[in-house]
């Protein structure tokens, strides 16, 4: 499947998942006609969130995001001097989008417990924000309970390297949570990225 097409005409600064595209298509291929809830925690400037919407033609789309950077973007001159311009940029090419998308401006903390208290519930979530473990461990732990049976969690960077201490790395958050929820989860891709689906039925321990 060619991708390219969705993004004529978009504008960004930077491309750090189109890789990622064709491992997506083949796992989500099944679910492709369904009217999914989709959760993106971290968007940047739309490229995961055309994807998603694209692919998901009968979707619909939240997007969770600061849009101010995080520590990694303030140590690159190439990613610091695109942080005035990334909200901008989102807002632009996802317009053509208009009701499937909701954009929620805030930290993931807050609007993950907005989301939660409000009852929503999800089939696909992308968790890409803050890379730091105990912050992926958060988000993930907060929308576990939101996601339906067969949901599928997308865990971005799992391998991720940029900092030396582990506690500034996404896999141990991601790890942990894993410890935490053996049993509840169908692990069904592991590479740069961690992708798992959450179990239909909960197993129970043997009494």
């Amino acid at each position: 499947m060619e991708f390219s097409a969705w993004f004529s005409g978009k504008s960004f600064s930077t491309d750090w998942t189109s890789r990622f595209f064709h491992t997506w298509a083949s796992l989500l291929e099944a679910r492709r006609a369904e009217p999914l809830e989709v959760l993106e925690i971290g968007s940047w400037e739309g490229r995961s969130a055309i994807f998603f919407l694209q692919y998901f033609r009968n979707g619909r789309l939240t997007c969770i995001d600061t849009f101010l950077g995080s520590t990694e973007h303030l140590l690159r001159d190439k990613w610091r001097v695109e942080l005035p311009h990334v909200e901008q940029r989102f807002d632009s090419n996802l317009a053509e989008f208009g009701g499937r998308v909701q954009k929620i401006k805030d930290t993931s903390s807050r609007a993950l417990a907005r989301l939660g208290a409000e009852g929503r519930r999800f089939d696909l979530a992308y968790i890409d924000g803050s890379h730091r473990s105990a912050d992926v461990l958060a988000d993930a732990t907060s929308c576990w309970p939101m996601m339906n049976p067969g949901g599928i969690v997308i865990f971005d960077d799992y391998e991720w390297t940029f900092f030396a201490d582990e506690a500034d790395r996404p896999k141990p958050g991601v790890d942990a949570f894993l410890l935490r929820q053996a049993g509840q989860y169908r692990e069904l891709h592991r590479d740069y990225q961690l992708i798992i689906e959450k179990a239909r039925e909960t197993s129970r321990p043997a009494s």
